[in-house]
C-alpha cells in the first residue's frame, strides 16, 4: 500500500500544478504555496476567483481557464468550497488533489469532506486529505518541520 508520503512526493514533483485559494487582499496560505512551489521544477499555476494578478504572475479565475492541464491540484479554501473544486478537478482529469488541513492527514470517517474525498477516490483520483506542501518541500522552514515532526510521531500522516 503507497504511504501519504509516497503521494506527497509525487504530488511535489508533478509537472504541472494549480495552486487554488490565491488572494491579493490578504496573506493566504495558498499564496505562500504558491510562492513556494513555484521555486521546484513543476510549472505551478495560480488560481483565485477574485484574483487576476500575483506578485506579477497572471492567476486564473477556474482550472477550466488555465492555459493548459496539470496533473495536481492544492486548495485551501473554506471547506463550503471544496466540493465545487473536486468536481472541477474531476472533470478536468486531474490525478492528484491535495486538500490543506493542519490537522494532520486522518480525516474521521465523519468529516464534512470524507464524501467529496470519496467522490474524488472513486473517480480514479489520489486525494491527500490534508498537511501542508511547506512541511514536505527541501527548504521547509522549523515552524513546518517540527509540525511535520510531531504528525508522524503520532500517526497525524497516515
Amino acid at each position: 500500500m503507497t504511504s501519504v508520503t509516497d503521494h506527497i512526493d509525487a504530488f511535489l514533483h508533478l509537472p504541472s500544478i494549480a495552486v487554488i485559494g490565491i488572494s491579493s487582499a490578504k496573506p493566504t496560505v495558498a499564496n505562500a504555496v504558491l510562492k513556494k512551489l513555484r521555486n521546484g521544477s513543476s510549472t505551478v499555476f495560480g488560481v483565485g476567483r477574485s484574483t487576476p494578478q500575483f506578485e506579477g504572475e497572471t492567476c486564473y479565475p477556474s482550472l477550466a481557464s488555465l492555459p493548459a492541464p496539470v496533473q495536481g491540484v492544492f486548495i485551501a479554501a473554506r471547506p463550503e468550497n471544496i466540493a465545487a473544486v473536486a468536481e472541477e478537478c474531476i472533470t478536468a482529469k486531474v490525478q492528484y488533489l491535495w486538500i490543506h488541513n493542519m490537522g494532520g492527514t486522518a480525516l474521521p470517517s465523519s468529516s464534512p469532506l470524507a464524501p467529496v474525498i470519496e467522490r474524488c477516490r472513486a473517480a480514479g483520483m489520489t486525494v491527500i486529505p490534508g498537511a501542508c506542501p511547506m512541511m514536505f518541500v527541501p527548504d521547509a522552514d522549523l515552524g513546518h518541520r517540527c509540525i511535520k515532526w510531531f504528525l508522524s510521531v503520532t500517526g497525524g500522516l497516515r
